[in-house]
Order: C-alpha cells, then structure tokens, then sequence
C-alpha cells in the first residue's frame, strides 16, 4: 500500500489542519513521551494535565479509504513535530505492546481502522482505534505516575472508556 507519497511531505489525501486525539475516558491528548521528536520508535503516552503542552501533541491525519462494508474506516496519524507516523512497536501487535511512531513508510503497520462507538443505532463521535493488521486489539490508556499522563498500549478491541477515541482540531474547544 502506497497511500503515503513521502515522509517529509503531507499525503495528497490528508485532511486540512491539525488535530489533537482525546481519549474518552479521561480527556487525555496523544503526544509523545518527553515530548521527545528525534528518535525512532518514541514512545505515543497522553496528557492529562492542562499544564502540559507538548509540540508532539499535534497530529495530521489521512484517510486511507472509504467507509468499508463493516462501517469502520483506515487511517494513518502523523505527528507533525516528529514528522513520524503512529504504529504499535513491532510489525507483529500484541496484547500489552507499547504504541510508538517510526518513520512514515506506507505500510500496513501505521495504518488504523476506526470502529465508530454505537448507541441506539447511532454513531457517536468516540471511535476505536485498531491497527489494521490485527483489529482484536485497541490503543488502550493506562493510568500512570502522578496522574498527569497516562502510557499507551495495546488491549483487546471493545468500546470502553479507555479504548475510545475522537480526533478534533488541534487546540479547539468542540463545537
């Protein structure tokens, strides 16, 4: 799958503007942690605390297809300090595997499928995001430290609190 065209160039597909991703459960944004931009394989964590404002927490994001027939969509989330894309640690994802970002390469590892949480029928704005080459599993939270941020890692794939995520404008209040 070719669907990025460079690392250092936004995709053709992507959408305008930047975003931050806000867990359901506590609000926490996605960011790296240390806020760290240069290595390979920098760990993904979320912020809780308002006070930390992190360059890492802004995200592009491209939509790899359409809807599918389950009414879940691919995406591939690309920080843009780090100029590096979302993936789980290794090409083969685990339960308890860490999330990290490594150079943007088109692969199949940094794509996700977003399952779109559903009430009554409806589809709320929360989704889960699961890495497309195994879709049993979910960017889950883990509640760490001091309570200002939490690590991130993979979980099996259902819509709780934890598992749930809405991609929103970068530094936005929602509308």
């Amino acid at each position: 799958m070719s669907c990025l065209v460079a690392a250092s160039s936004a995709p053709a597909s992507a959408e305008p503007g930047s975003f931050d991703l806000i867990n359901k459960k506590d609000g926490s944004r996605l960011a790296l942690l240390d806020n760290n931009t240069a290595a390979e394989g920098a760990f993904a964590n979320s912020l809780r605390d308002p006070n930390w404002k992190y360059s890492t927490e802004e995200w592009t994001s491209q939509v790899v297809s359409g809807r599918l027939s389950d009414g879940t969509h691919n995406r591939v989330l690309r920080n843009v300090a780090a100029n590096k894309c979302l993936q789980p640690m290794t090409d083969s994802p685990a339960r308890g595997m860490r999330v990290v970002v490594k150079t943007c390469n088109g692969s199949e590892i940094q794509t996700w499928n977003l399952a779109p949480e559903t009430r009554s029928d409806t589809n709320s704005p929360w989704q889960i995001w699961r890495p497309h080459v195994d879709k049993s599993l979910a960017l889950t939270i883990d509640m760490y430290g001091n309570g200002s941020w939490n690590t991130l890692y993979l979980d099996t794939s259902y819509p709780s609190s934890d598992r749930l995520w809405a991609l929103r404008p970068n530094d936005q209040p929602w509308r």
